[in-house]
């Protein structure tokens, strides 16, 4: 069975929902990304989890229950009047 991913604000992640994985970046997006985040004042947990929701809302995928539900209400909704 498939793994259901939620992306959370950094502020609501407790100890329990934490999963983790190492990455590495060549230098210079790392301190295009470090600036960034100080510009922002916000610390990279929070600028990483704000790029992976944006890249799951560009190729069309749910970070989220509620998301889900949007998603499917508009592919679900009618197109306009139908023609006989």
């Amino acid at each position: 069975m498939a793994r259901r991913v939620t992306l959370k604000s950094a502020k609501d992640i407790g100890d329990d929902d934490r999963v983790g994985k190492r990455v590495s970046f060549d230098r210079e997006t790392w301190d295009a990304v470090d600036l960034l985040a100080r510009d922002q004042m916000k610390d990279i947990q929070e600028i990483t989890s704000e790029a992976f929701r944006d890249l799951l809302k560009k190729y069309g995928r749910a970070a989220d229950l509620r998301e889900a539900l949007k998603l499917s209400a508009r592919a679900a909704k009618p197109r306009g009047p139908r023609r006989r």
